[in-house]
């Protein structure tokens, strides 16, 4: 599946603002009428105060169901070309076969950045004893002759989807060393779960299991509220200096 990255300077900025509050000088003490304020994380989950959540820009969206559309990337080689015309090949478990028929449009993408569209001719099984895989066989339009016989191209196929499954935005969801997971809305904490993750899209991730629709998801700044879990968690605490009111 593709990933996305989150931009690094953002992230660092915000997580300059949210964690490891060192101890002040005298020389640099701030007022006693200023408040220090910001994430505060206890088993209970991070407690983000009102204003901090303005000044982060926190958002929060309702769980719902959805026909998430999935996709099956495959490596394609060409080894005919007839006109306008290429056939290429490439080898999916039995599995992702089962996902498969003919007639489902493929996406090409070569290694110089053209796209070419296709699709599907038929599923060839005669070599699954040998080796386990089937092989799938793909007609793609070639019109700029960009790819030739013996060539290679990136192919994706878009699968079908019946039923509508537990979504959430791909901005909510946070992949971890423990796995993925997700921030959600408990009263006045917001509480990092973990989840099982289905077919994922450029814009949502189908959820299996640990939500619910109707339920309440951080979208952002999901990777700044974690680093400060995880300072918070390690010994740090962290904090925003927020002047008094009135100041």
């Amino acid at each position: 599946m593709k990933r996305t990255f989150l931009p690094v300077y953002p992230v660092l900025w915000a997580a300059l603002a949210l964690t490891g509050c060192q101890p002040k000088s005298s020389d640099s003490a701030v007022s006693d009428e200023a408040v220090a304020l910001g994430p505060q994380y206890s088993k209970k989950g991070l407690l983000v105060p009102d204003d901090t959540r303005l000044s982060l820009g926190v958002k929060t969206v309702e769980i719902m169901e959805r026909k998430v559309p999935a996709s099956l990337d495959i490596q394609l080689r060409v080894y005919q070309t007839v006109g306008s015309l290429i056939l290429a090949s490439a080898a999916v478990t039995p599995n992702e076969a089962k996902q498969l028929r003919a007639g489902q449009v493929v996406q090409g993408l070569t290694s110089n950045d053209d796209r070419l569209g296709g699709k599907v001719k038929r599923l060839n099984s005669m070599l699954q004893d040998a080796t386990g895989m089937i092989e799938v066989l793909v007609e793609m339009h070639n019109s700029s002759n960009a790819v030739a016989v013996g060539g290679f191209l990136t192919g994706t196929i878009a699968l079908d989807t019946d039923e509508a499954v537990v979504t959430i935005p791909r901005a909510a969801l946070l992949q971890c060393s423990d796995g993925y997971s997700v921030y959600t809305v408990n009263g006045e904490h917001l509480v990092r779960a973990l989840v099982k993750v289905g077919a994922i899209n450029v814009d949502f991730a189908e959820i299996k299991d640990g939500l619910y629709a109707g339920d309440q998801v951080l979208v952002h700044p999901v990777m700044s509220l974690w680093l400060t879990e995880l300072a918070a968690v390690k010994g740090g605490q962290a904090c925003c200096v927020m002047p008094a009111k009135g100041k």
